[in-house]
């Protein structure tokens, strides 16, 4: 996947990967950093140890809810427990942050760069893994055939986006509401998600998920606290049916991702899409354009030619 949706912060990881180098250790105190959406890190060296570095983390206020559900300390307990060799949760969690990791960095440095890499990258996920959590729960349930919650539940990637999943003990239905602008952009929007669902339809085969788009009213039940949101949806609705087989253990994490991220692909391939049709669209001026101006060369030369005559 691009670093464009990439699971992990690369600022973080890159920062991190800049600390593992000796000659930048010492010149390194704190360091504070945003995601777009609002969630903070801080990176501080330990004053007693410059070998350990505390990274705290807080998740952005629109997705508070989604925190108490996925249990932050659950996650950087699995988080520690998988890299207890290079990390460790602390329980001092000070101001609006709301979890610590302490990172051993002479011991991390003694690893081959490969897995320093793979490390830091996991460290970088925290934000994604937290806000995967109720999709990730939704699909293992799936794939065990546990009894699902009865209601639709909502999930956020973004402020003002929220995704809807109806679960059942036999499918996953997740729906995806489109928000673009009104004018040109709606009707470029409106052409693309069309393919991109009947592209999905024709070549799914009998393995890939179901997609469908639908201009309508949102295809399952929305729950009352974002029935406002979805009514502005005005680029209609993407709806992606997942089975027990399409849930595997070693694509889970990406495919959480990508189904969090969809929106977001969307959008910026509408854009590619629109950029394409300007640019196709210039270029078919221009050569108007010339061919006009041939003509007119052309209509000089007859008229040169008939008034001598």
């Amino acid at each position: 996947m691009s670093k464009r949706f990439a699971r992990f912060n690369t600022l973080v990881v890159d920062h991190l990967v800049s600390r593992l180098d000796r000659t930048q250790k010492e010149n390194f105190s704190e360091c504070r950093l945003f995601d777009s959406d609002g969630s903070k890190y801080l990176l501080q060296r330990e004053q007693e140890d410059p070998n350990k570095i505390r990274l705290s983390f807080s998740l952005a206020e629109f997705a508070a809810n989604i925190a108490v559900a996925a249990s932050l300390s659950t996650i950087a307990a699995d988080l520690s427990a998988q890299h207890h060799r290079y990390c460790e949760m602390c329980t001092d969690v000070e101001g609006s942050y709301q979890l610590v990791l302490t990172i051993q960095l002479d011991t991390l440095q003694s690893e081959n760069p490969a897995l320093q890499l793979q490390y830091l990258q996991s460290i970088g996920c925290i934000r994604a893994d937290i806000l995967c959590w109720p999709l990730r729960q939704a699909l293992l349930q799936l794939r065990a055939g546990e009894k699902a919650q009865p209601d639709p539940f909502v999930i956020y990637s973004k402020p003002a986006q929220p995704i809807i999943v109806k679960q059942t003990s036999e499918e996953c239905v997740c729906v995806f509401p489109i928000y673009v602008s009104e004018g040109s952009s709606k009707a470029y929007t409106n052409a693309f998600v069309q393919g991109f669902a009947e592209t999905r339809r024709l070549g799914a085969g009998g393995d890939a998920p179901q997609c469908s788009f639908t201009s309508g009213p949102a295809p399952v039940p929305v729950p009352q606290d974002v029935r406002d949101l979805v009514r502005q949806a005005s680029g209609g609705f993407v709806s992606i049916v997942l089975l027990p087989r399409h849930v595997i253990d070693t694509t889970l994490d990406e495919l959480t991702w990508t189904l969090l991220t969809l929106q977001d692909h969307v959008h910026y391939h509408v854009k590619c899409f629109k950029a394409l049709i300007h640019s196709r669209m210039r270029k078919r001026m221009q050569s108007m354009i010339l061919e006009l101006g041939q003509a007119k060369a052309g209509t000089r030369e007859v008229l040169a030619a008939i008034s001598t005559n």
